[in-house]
């Protein structure tokens, strides 16, 4: 019988536990809302995210080396380590494997989502333009001029097991080129040139199924993220409200029940 893998990358300066604490919220997600394959998580932490061992989770540490540069070069740099872990992953055995961005909860089960059977799964933000600098980064002119859709997030998606190398190695080369936009999302750009070169079938996901309600306000209100199956907080806000933002959905699942117990344990 197949199986799916998931993974995510938690990658922070020395001395921050930011991600480490976001990818710890998602993986406990996932186990909470009974994920049926398993969980890989990179992450360059001192120590283990998970004290006690879970089933069916893997954690590798990463020695990702410092240098001297400002926290948006080290956040760019560090999400490129998304194509660059293929050596670490081994798909045989797998028949799909999906990459969640750390700063994301899962709040229902996402087996669904890899259900399809087309060989890459995309996730297209709603209300966006491919055009624009955070995915347009590797269209050619005419591309710029002629194309109507939407723009495909990097933090979502899921590829056949037995193409998994290709699409991170189609992936990388695309990065490595110079963008026809200078100031474009480089890493998420270079996945929207992978998507829309893909020789393959793709499928979109629908738009109900991932919330992104901190950057994108066609999926805001609070009915749209809480149905939905991931909720994933994209943008360039602070560590700190992704943190804030993310435990209390994650506390709204998961921890909250009528009675407010656990609220009046901790308000005897």
């Amino acid at each position: 019988m197949s199986k799916n893998l998931v993974y995510t990358l938690a990658l922070d300066l020395d001395g921050e536990t930011g991600h480490r604490n976001l990818a710890k919220l998602l993986v406990s997600s996932l186990l909470r809302t009974h994920f049926s394959g398993d969980i890989l998580v990179f992450h360059n932490s001192p120590a283990p995210l998970f004290m006690v061992e879970r089933e069916g989770v893997r954690e590798v540490q990463l020695d990702v080396a410092e240098v001297d540069e400002n926290p948006l070069e080290f956040m760019g740099r560090a999400q490129s380590h998304k194509h660059a872990v293929a050596a670490h992953i081994d798909p045989t055995g797998y028949d799909r494997i999906m990459f969640i961005d750390c700063d994301a909860v899962v709040v229902r089960n996402i087996d669904h989502l890899l259900a399809e059977p087309d060989e890459l799964m995309v996730f297209s933000e709603p209300g966006t333009r491919i055009q624009t600098h955070a995915y347009g980064g590797y269209l050619a002119e005419w591309e710029r001029m002629s194309f109507d859709r939407e723009g495909f997030n990097s933090g979502t998606w899921a590829v056949a097991a037995p193409r998994f190398g290709e699409l991170l190695a189609r992936w990388r080369a695309a990065e490595t080129r110079p963008p026809t936009d200078a100031g474009c999302m480089r890493e998420q750009s270079a996945f929207n040139r992978v998507v829309l070169d893909w020789d393959g079938a793709v499928a979109v996901w629908p738009h109900r199924e991932i919330a992104l309600p901190l950057c994108n306000s066609h999926a805001a209100s609070y009915h749209d993220y809480t149905n939905a199956a991931i909720v994933h907080a994209a943008c360039g806000h602070d560590l700190d409200l992704k943190l804030r933002f993310l435990f209390s959905v994650f506390a709204g699942v998961f921890l909250f029940d009528p009675q407010m117990l656990l609220f009046n344990i901790l308000e005897m």
